[in-house]
């Protein structure tokens, strides 16, 4: 005969409490909450005890209830524009393992889907989660950040497209130098003995009419280093693109070579771009670097194993993910003073795409 009665489930173990641990440590509840909570008027003999506690019961204190004691829940919103670019999705990782250091939890959220995205990010989210904001801005335009008089939450603004001189007020702004890197890695062709350079990644018009708009700096950065050697930006091909991605590259170095047959330096906008236009250029016949030299810019891990390895500038993303998460705590902790603006070092790391 089949039995046909109910299966028993186990019975779900109910999580530890704090009264749970300090009972099991013989102290009180208020010792407990003190050493969780790191007070200093705790001997070493006890703070040991309760911590031993709460290993062997597996006790996971309760963020909520930490926020309610000290207003901060230790969680910080990341906002970027999308992780499909080499370079963001290396920086959330940064981001990730500084704030464990910190021990902060980062908290991704993804404006890929467009500039509203942004917007709302920026003006406030319905529900807020966390302490603070730290956002990229790609698409909501610098006039829209210019007229924020000031930020619903504490905020830090990374990377281009934020007009530093008129910040709205409570944030603050982490930024590499874009224009001068640029003209490091134009100059570092020219020593080089290239003189009939390109610049592959410049924006449509549309999307490039931001003033610190990261390919605009760049694209300005590859000209003033022009100039300075005595050579026509002028006459300097730009080849622009939709966006930043290796298919683009490889598109658009395709259409470079095909009307301009005597260059031979190439600079690049990012690495994405850069290994789109090794293909291309290899696709055609043209070697690198015996015909056209090649460099470009984030030096993303790939950069190493291309063939031949890419030189690129490396901007010192550890330091822009400390350096942010750093005065976005300043202000959740009270800090109130003016927009502050740090700008983070980059090196030039040659390989052999340009030697």
């Amino acid at each position: 005969m089949t039995d046909t009665s109910p299966t028993e489930r186990p019975t779900r173990k109910r999580a530890p409490t704090l009264r749970d641990v300090a009972e099991h440590a013989g102290v009180s509840f208020k010792t407990v909450s003190n050493v969780i909570n790191d007070y200093e008027y705790v001997s070493d003999r006890t703070r040991t005890t309760v911590k031993q506690s709460i290993a062997e019961l597996g006790y996971i204190p309760r963020n909520a209830a930490r926020q309610l004691r000290t207003g901060a829940s230790n969680i910080v919103t990341l906002s970027f524009p999308s992780l499909s670019f080499s370079y963001f999705s290396g920086l959330a990782q940064d981001f990730v393992d500084e704030a464990t250091r910190q021990e902060l939890t980062i908290v991704l959220r993804n404006n890929s889907t467009g500039r509203e995205e942004e917007m709302k990010a920026l003006t406030g989210f319905d529900q807020r989660l966390g302490d603070g904001f730290i956002v990229n801005p790609l698409l909501v335009g610098e006039q829209f950040i210019a007229e924020l008089s000031e930020v619903r939450q504490p905020t830090v603004f990374i990377g281009e497209h934020v007009p530093a001189g008129s910040l709205p007020a409570g944030s603050d702004y982490v930024r590499i130098d874009n224009r001068l890197a640029f003209a490091e890695l134009t100059d570092h062709l020219i020593a080089s003995g290239r003189t009939r350079l390109a610049f592959v990644g410049a924006l449509t018009e549309s999307k490039a009419s931001q003033p610190h708009g990261s390919m605009k700096l760049r694209l300005d950065g590859f000209r003033a280093s022009l100039a300075a050697h005595g050579l026509s930006a002028l006459d300097a091909p730009v080849v622009p693109v939709d966006t930043w991605h290796r298919t683009d590259g490889h598109q658009a170095v395709v259409r470079l070579v095909e009307t301009h047959h005597d260059i031979d330096g190439i600079v690049c906008g990012n690495d994405d771009l850069a290994l789109g236009v090794l293909a291309g250029l290899r696709d055609h016949g043209r070697r690198v670097p015996q015909d056209v030299a090649v460099v470009s810019y984030d030096d993303i891990p790939d950069a190493q194993f291309t063939h031949p390895p890419l030189t690129s500038i490396r901007p010192d993303t550890v330091q822009i993910a400390r350096d942010s998460l750093h005065m976005l705590t300043e202000r959740v902790r009270g800090f109130d003073g003016p927009p502050r603006t740090v700008t983070v070092p980059h090196r030039l790391i040659v390989r052999d795409s340009s030697t």
